[in-house]
């Protein structure tokens, strides 16, 4: 985790005004670099939840929805005094071809050198 990171700070998980026009906007800069460079895959660039929960939130569905296919990275900062562990989720949804969603965990592991 990143050091310059202030963990009072990113209690709260706040959203832009205008959260879908700014996550499109994220979406064809993504693409844009993915035809830029070869051999380069961008699953989707990851968010923290500082309250713990692993669980997409009503909005990350949302954005997925709009996707109809992505990776969904969601980092968990250390917090040390509620003995929090740092850990990331991963969630993989597919919609296409579907009536519902195939949402499914992904597990990522934490390697320091």
């Amino acid at each position: 985790m990143n050091d310059d990171i202030n963990i009072t700070r990113a209690k709260t998980h706040q959203k832009p005004r205008s959260w879908m026009r700014y996550q499109k906007s994220k979406l064809y800069n993504m693409r844009k670099f993915k035809n830029n460079r070869e051999n380069v895959d961008i699953v989707w660039q990851w968010h923290s939840h500082p309250s713990d929960k692993k669980k997409l939130h009503k909005m990350d569905k949302r954005i997925l929805k709009y996707m109809s296919q992505g990776v969904m990275i969601i980092v968990i900062p250390p917090v040390p005094e509620e003995n929090q562990e740092a850990h990331i989720t991963g969630w993989y949804y597919d919609k296409r071809h579907r009536r519902k969603p195939r949402i499914e965990k992904m597990v990522f592991e934490m390697i320091t050198e």
